[in-house]
């Protein structure tokens, strides 16, 4: 190793870090380099220095790591859409993976707890929805539809992307002539979704019929969703996830179970399949209707679903308070469920499963969990976001069994 004021040569890169950076050591001291990947051997400068760890940037590849590919995007030096496409799919996932059970199983008990394999799908024409910028620019006026640059608030006018699906792809072939005729210098937002009964594309020029609603088939079922809400990016991910939280939470035909943060009922309607009856909270009154309206339009008679802040204390509600729950499912955002968390035991569900796409909050909420006598018992990745440094994880914790009381050896009379 060589070193000319900050510049460091033949430095290997030996990890990729949760924010897809590569790590390295110079002098026992952790090194982050953008655009590095694992085996990359490399020559860089370092351009801020902490305590505890040096940033720097990359000057020149020396030997590029196998796992390192060309970028399938003409734009992917410029948009920050996507961060790893510069890493095979394979190699992301095994980062990603490892990057999670690590920070786990260094912060909770993971004695007992059985690692799954990733699930996986398709890396490209995944994503079934997305939020486009449009604005006319400060810098050269010109109107621009797309994503925000790295690093930038300025857009990067987008035509295709490989990314989306096909049908997201062909509406914004469609739609960008007349949505860039309505570029301002204000900054708006357009959502494209990819329902299975059509394309919808809010703020748009073209106007949807009223009674048309997006919905989507999961489980032999029509979920309806609002255009402009949230939903699973990625469909196969999102039926192989459900597969695998309804498998995990171990279901049968008596059991009470409760869904917290459920949202239109994506997972909810499912279970409802399966057991005796679910409770579906959810913290917005619309989606509460909307997953009310999709059990009626599926038949569905053993779900009820009921609006609360699961940020707020919960415990005196009804639907809290009077019911037994065998079963619990979490999937929040990315605040967490800390709140709620606090007082589960209160329910003595025997399992949980807790879906996140926030692995730090997960954790934190599994830490409070273990104080209430749960163990983790499994964990795994869901690849929903290839290319990208997001992940969306789940695990199951089960109720510990209080242990059996040893025999005395004293003989009595």
């Amino acid at each position: 190793m060589q070193t000319n004021n900050d510049i460091h040569e033949s430095i290997t890169i030996e990890n990729l870090s949760h924010d897809g950076r590569g790590i390295a050591r110079i002098e026992g001291k952790t090194v982050f380099i953008a655009n590095t990947v694992p085996g990359d051997i490399i020559s860089l400068r370092i351009t801020k220095q902490q305590d505890k760890y040096d940033e720097a940037e990359l000057i020149t590849i020396e030997t590029p790591s196998t796992d390192r590919v060309d970028p399938f995007c003409g734009l992917y030096n410029q948009c920050g859409g996507c961060q790893l496409q510069h890493v095979s799919i394979e190699a992301q996932r095994h980062f990603k993976a490892k990057n999670f059970i690590t920070r786990l199983t260094q912060a909770v008990n993971s004695k007992n707890c059985k690692i799954s394999p990733p699930l996986v799908g398709n890396d490209k024409n995944y994503r079934r929805r997305a939020r486009f910028g449009l604005s006319i620019s400060k810098k050269d006026k010109i109107a621009s539809l797309g994503f925000r640059e790295k690093a930038s608030n300025e857009l990067i006018d987008i035509e295709q992307c490989p990314i989306l699906t096909l049908g997201l792809n062909q509406a914004l072939a469609e739609q960008r002539p007349q949505l860039l005729e309505q570029a301002s210098r204000a900054y708006k937002e357009i959502t494209f979704v990819e329902a299975d009964n059509g394309v919808f594309v809010t703020n748009s020029t073209g106007e949807e019929p009223s009674s048309l609603e997006p919905c989507y088939k999961t489980e032999g079922l029509n979920i309806h969703f609002p255009a402009d809400g949230f939903i699973q990016v990625n469909s196969l991910q999102n039926e192989q996830m459900i597969t695998q939280a309804m498998n995990w939470l171990e279901l049968e035909s008596k059991h009470k179970v409760l869904d917290l943060f459920c949202g239109v009922g994506n997972f909810t309607l499912p279970i409802a399949k399966k057991v005796k009856s679910v409770t579906g909270i959810e913290g917005l009154a619309d989606l509460v209707a909307t997953a009310s309206s999709n059990a009626k339009h599926n038949q569905i008679e053993n779900a009820d679903f009921f609006k609360a802040d699961l940020f707020d204390e919960c415990h005196k509600l009804p639907w809290f308070r009077t019911q037994k729950y065998h079963r619990v499912l979490l999937d929040p955002g990315r605040q967490g469920a800390f709140e709620i968390s606090k007082v589960l035991h209160l329910l003595k569900a025997e399992i949980i499963v807790y879906v996140s796409c926030n692995a730090a909050t997960l954790i934190r909420d599994i830490q409070e969990l273990e104080k209430q006598g749960y163990q983790l018992n499994k964990a795994g990745l869901v690849d929903m976001f290839p290319h990208t440094t997001h992940t969306e994880v789940m695990v199951q914790l089960k109720k510990a069994k209080p242990p059996k009381k040893k025999k005395s050896n004293i003989f009595r009379f």
